[in-house]
């Protein structure tokens, strides 16, 4: 493991730490100011994410991520996003602090280590267990207010686990309001590479002003209002969605984001900016006023530390008494154009409200874009391009198969019906309403959330029957059909079905 002594001479503080794996797989520590690196430095002229120390081909590399006041190794200054070999003896300074390269020793598990001859980083005992697709009970632990309306709520697992997921995906998150359970997705803002926390980023929802009367977004307002740090919150299954870069890294990213649409693209870009990875990426992102700019500053640093990382912002309400050098009104062609001149060699990912979407769908249609490169994210409407209906043939429970025969039933030619199997009740059905429906207005239970098949909430597993779905849906992968399962919100029964409700 790598040993390092640091030493804050202003401070008159002396202390010795140790890089080593908190996971098996682990080659990789951030160092820096923020509470979330594996190396905390308390000094304000260190960054809040500095360097990282990189383990590869049996050696130990140094590298500054960009930091505003830059890194000294031996006197010498290192040049940014740069990999410098590490030697026994190195001196590191990083603001008014010094670290002593101690021990190169190869990585391993830190418990055969004295505690009382090396201090670990963390403060928190390490989590040992990735999350994988189970519940999960989490804290919150930190609210930051990006915005007048928007806020930033940070969870920890209990017990302890790291959090594993694409950079882009999205949370079912469970909390209790008035006595009831209520599910909402969210995208995660976080990213991966820093996997001790999860953020979720959540604009307030306000009526129409036409319409005082329309209800506000209910779990939003909720969290706003009500949540505080160190409330439980649940996290349902694991990670969900395909809207993500990975695994297939595309050279060059174009990222259209409106209002808190912004949140999976600062996942992708902070992952892009930790993994120092050889990404070109455009940001152009659209908002009302100057104000209403969620993570601006964070971008503008992101921007100027990382070339490339290029950010632009339109305003669509001009803006007054204040000096502003964007662009200004709706994202259109001529707007392309010049923020994004080689917008046809870019994959395109966009999130926002819906009419923003296909606005930018419509737009780059116009501009002959191959769709083929074009990705978006929406939670709450329906797809949006009508799909022919799709039969999915629903199979017997895994106890009770061991091949895939591919026989037709009895049951499978019954007049259409659902079996609730947990709640004792055979209800008839005429094909019109959804599972969940009719498992509602029979005071039946089934978790849900989006409605439209997009998160994933109401999966179900099916014994027998066939199902069909008037679009295909999104949260359903071809593994889940395989293993028998369905979405309740968005599944309609073609003969008798029965589940697990």
């Amino acid at each position: 493991m790598l040993v390092l002594k640091s030493v804050n001479f202003e401070q008159q503080h002396f202390q010795h730490h140790q890089l080593a794996p908190t996971h098996p797989a682990q080659t990789e520590w951030m160092i820096g100011r923020s509470t979330t690196c594996h190396l905390v430095l308390s000094n304000p002229e260190v960054s809040r994410v500095h360097a990282r120390i990189v383990y590869a081909d049996e050696m130990y590399y140094f590298i500054d991520v960009g930091s505003t006041s830059g890194s000294l190794i031996n006197g010498e200054a290192v040049p940014a996003h740069q990999k410098y070999l590490l030697h026994l003896g190195d001196l590191l300074q990083l603001g008014e602090t010094f670290l002593y390269v101690e021990d190169l020793a190869p990585p391993v598990a830190p418990a055969s280590t004295s505690p009382s001859a090396i201090e670990p980083v963390l403060s928190v005992p390490a989590a040992n267990q990735p999350w994988n697709n189970e519940d999960l009970q989490c804290r919150c632990c930190r609210i930051v207010n990006e915005t007048s309306d928007v806020k930033t709520f940070y969870f920890v697992a209990e017990p302890q686990k790291l959090f594993h997921y694409a950079p882009g995906q999205f949370v079912n998150l469970q909390v209790e309001i008035n006595g009831q359970s209520v599910i909402r997705p969210y995208s995660i803002s976080s990213s991966p590479t820093r996997p001790h926390y999860l953020s979720i980023t959540v604009k307030r929802v306000a009526s129409p002003p036409a319409q005082p009367g329309v209800p506000t977004g209910l779990v939003s307002n909720w969290l706003h209002d009500h949540l505080k740090v160190g409330d439980r919150v649940t996290l349902l299954g694991g990670s969900c969605g395909d809207f993500t870069c990975l695994p297939d890294l595309p050279p060059k990213l174009l990222l259209i984001s409106a209002g808190s649409g912004i949140t999976p693209m600062m996942s992708m870009s902070r992952w892009i900016q930790d993994t120092l990875v050889d990404c070109d990426v455009v940001f152009l992102h659209s908002a009302r006023h100057i104000d209403d700019i969620i993570f601006q500053s964070e971008l503008e640093i992101m921007s100027a530390q990382m070339p490339n990382f290029h950010l632009a912002v339109t305003l669509t309400q001009q803006p007054r008494g204040r000096a502003w050098m964007g662009f200004t009104g709706r994202i259109s062609e001529v707007l392309l154009q010049l923020a994004v001149p080689d917008l046809h060699d870019r994959a395109v990912f966009v999130c926002g409200p819906d009419s923003f979407m296909q606005s930018v769908r419509s737009l780059l249609k116009t501009l002959q874009f191959s769709m083929q490169n074009y990705k978006e994210e929406s939670f709450g409407s329906s797809p949006s391009t009508p799909m022919h209906s799709i039969p999915v043939e629903a199979l017997q429970p895994v106890s009770e198969r061991d091949t895939f025969t591919g026989q037709v039933s009895m049951m499978e030619t019954a007049a259409p019906a659902i079996h609730f199997i947990k709640s004792e009740q055979r209800v008839p059905a005429d094909g019109t309403a959804s599972i969940l429906e009719v498992a509602e207005q029979e005071g039946i239970s089934i978790r849900h959330a989006c409605r439209v098949g997009a998160c994933g909430a109401c999966k179900i597993r099916l014994h027998h029957g066939k199902v069909r779905y008037d679009a295909s849906p999104k949260a359903l992968s071809d593994m889940d059909e395989k293993a028998g399962y369905a979405l309740a919100c968005v599944a309609y029964p073609v003969n008798e079905v029965a589940i697990e409700a």
